[in-house]
């Protein structure tokens, strides 16, 4: 653990979500098809890749490709990717013209979906070892660029020498469509960096975790529900300044942590609005969001964008720098095993990593382990501040 973020934060500033690495959805790559379809040169500037202006440079796998004019991110059309509820999944490929440097660089891309759904980016090297991302799509969602996480390996892959990329989603016997635009790449951070959070503003992050926290010179972030703020079991307004004080980040839930998705767009409004006049009215900072039960939909990612500079929900985490900083992915309640093997691709191939955890009380053993991990692992601890200033593409 590096503590240089961590150490000039403190000087400055005087629900439910499933394990990244457990989540299910993981493609095997079973088809390696040599067609690439064009022999036009692939654009190898670091930043856009692929806008899906011609789809003749994808090679389909499986399922179906389409132009889709009428519902795009950018540019004049999207690639539409369908299952038709016959196959298990649909898969696209693109070969680099020459075997591409990315090694300093990230995938990310737009997505939207009919389903919520978990679509997987492969990575292959020209020796066939291959890296998997995931992100996580909701169907009420943006079509909006996603921060993709780091799931799995196959092999050794050597990032300095991709040969080709395929995107796929799992449909199984379902009838989807996922909607892809804007294939880019990101800057990967100089060194590996972890962030450890606590969505909900219960009276344990003070009494339990932030000793722990403390211990290992670990600065926290929790995000409070301002309605409840010194109600039965709720941190007080002293424990908050307390924290602060002790360098850690005091961030929005919004008004009450709901699910924004059962509120209409005023009701939505009214959450992000009163947490953040509150936040800023008792000296603490509204610029940072954690969408309630990590569920969100157009208008709340709307909303978090004009009330906060980052917005946290649940998603594969492990990424490079943040394209889209209104969905900065986090894991939930992550065990040992997950956090050893997460820690270790920050380090090794320098990604982010965000660690949540809800119900203190339960995981206790969980936080202890993984402040331990990260005591040993080579990576920098970052606030949602150092993020927002050092980690925005």
């Amino acid at each position: 653990m590096k503590r240089r973020a961590y150490l000039a934060t403190a000087a400055a500033v005087t629900v439910a979500g499933c394990s990244a690495l457990t989540d299910s959805g993981s493609d095997d790559d079973d088809a390696n098809g040599d067609d690439n379809g064009s022999s036009d040169p692939v654009d190898e500037q670091p930043g856009a890749f692929d806008d899906f202006e011609d789809l003749d440079k994808w090679t389909v796998e499986e399922g179906s490709l389409s132009a889709d004019e009428d519902r795009v991110y950018s540019g004049s059309q999207s690639a539409r990717m369908e299952s038709d509820g016959d196959g298990e999944r649909v898969m696209i490929k693109r070969e680099f013209d020459t075997p591409r440097d990315l090694s300093t660089e990230f995938p990310a891309l737009a997505f939207a979906s009919d389903h919520d759904v978990n679509p997987t980016i492969q990575l292959t090297d020209t020796d066939g070892d291959r890296l998997f991302l995931q992100c996580s799509v909701r169907e009420a969602g943006p079509f909006a660029r996603h921060n993709l996480g780091v799931v799995d390996t196959d092999g050794d892959p050597d990032l300095s020498s991709i040969d080709h990329t395929k995107i796929s989603v799992w449909a199984g016997d379902r009838e989807l469509s996922l909607w892809c635009d804007d294939y880019h790449f990101v800057e990967r951070p100089e060194t590996g960096a972890v962030m450890v959070q606590f969505p909900e503003a219960y009276d344990d992050v003070a009494s339990e975790a932030a000793p722990l926290l403390a211990e290992y010179d670990v600065p926290g972030t929790v995000f409070v529900a301002t309605d409840y703020v010194g109600g039965e079991d709720r941190l007080s307004q002293d424990d908050l300044e307390s924290l602060q004080d002790d360098g850690w980040t005091i961030a929005s839930a919004g008004a009450t942590g709901t699910n924004l998705t059962q509120h209409d767009e005023s009701g939505q409004e009214d959450e992000l609005a009163s947490a953040a006049e509150w936040l800023e009215d008792n000296g603490f900072d509204a610029g940072y969001y954690s969408y309630g039960l990590n569920r969100y939909d157009e208008s709340a990612v709307e909303l978090a964008e004009e009330y906060s500079d980052v917005a946290f929900t649940s998603s594969y985490t492990g990424h490079g720098h943040l394209s889209n900083p209104h969905l900065a992915p986090r894991t939930t309640n992550p065990e040992g095993d997950d956090v050893e093997q997460l820690l270790e691709w920050a380090a090794e191939q320098r990604l982010i990593a965000t660690l949540s955890y809800r119900n203190v009380g339960d995981s206790v053993d969980d936080i202890e382990d993984a402040l331990s991990a990260i005591d040993d692992a080579d990576v920098d601890v970052i606030t949602p501040a150092d993020l927002e200033s050092e980690y925005l593409d």
